[in-house]
């Protein structure tokens, strides 16, 4: 498997990562939901930002974007999809790897994601969570179908916030971030 950055790639894997998008979240409500969404998003993240590829010779294994936030300060990690059949075997692992490389490269100084509940796999799912934002976060767990933040926990990144209905009555955003690891982050403008 090689990385390398999608937007020089060949029209041939660039319409496999749309596509990958349409496969890759089609049990999510709130995914791609056809070819051209789907490439659109695709230009976007190469426009604004970057998208890197695995590769296994010309087929795509999967693919992540990153874009830009507060003047590059901070890297968005968007989207992250891999093929189904090449999950859990270190593709998404690498990949975010080489996000990061790639991000703290770019100048960023924390990375930031957005995982969606979009399917109640979380306890943040079908409550109140105005109730009290900071418990429910506090005590966030899997309902047992391995929500894509037990990835991200496990790759170094915290629970920084949630964004309660953000896809629909019960269905939140959970946001998650990770220092970027820089020495200078420490350093704080006076004034």
């Amino acid at each position: 498997m090689t990385i390398a950055e999608l937007g020089g790639q060949p029209d041939a894997v660039r319409e496999q990562a749309a596509a990958l998008l349409v496969h890759g979240f089609d049990e999510h409500p709130r995914g791609w939901p056809d070819l051209e969404s789907a490439t659109e998003e695709l230009a976007q993240v190469i426009r604004r930002g970057f998208a890197l590829a695995a590769l296994e010779d010309t087929r795509l294994l999967g693919w992540i974007g990153g874009l830009p936030e507060y003047e590059g300060r901070v890297w968005e990690l968007h989207p992250l999809v891999v093929r189904r059949e090449h999950r859990l075997r270190g593709v998404g692992r690498a990949l975010v790897a080489a996000f990061e490389d790639e991000a703290r490269r770019r100048g960023a100084l924390t990375f930031t994601l957005g995982t969606d509940d979009d399917g109640a796999q979380t306890s943040l799912a079908a409550v109140d969570l105005y109730e009290d934002v900071p418990r429910h976060i506090a005590e966030l767990r899997d309902l047992g179908g391995r929500h894509p933040f037990l990835f991200y926990r496990r790759l170094g990144y915290v629970v920084t916030g949630c964004l309660p209905d953000a896809n629909g009555p019960g269905l939140p955003d959970i946001y998650m971030s990770k220092s970027a690891g820089r020495e200078d982050r420490r350093q704080r403008p006076m004034g």
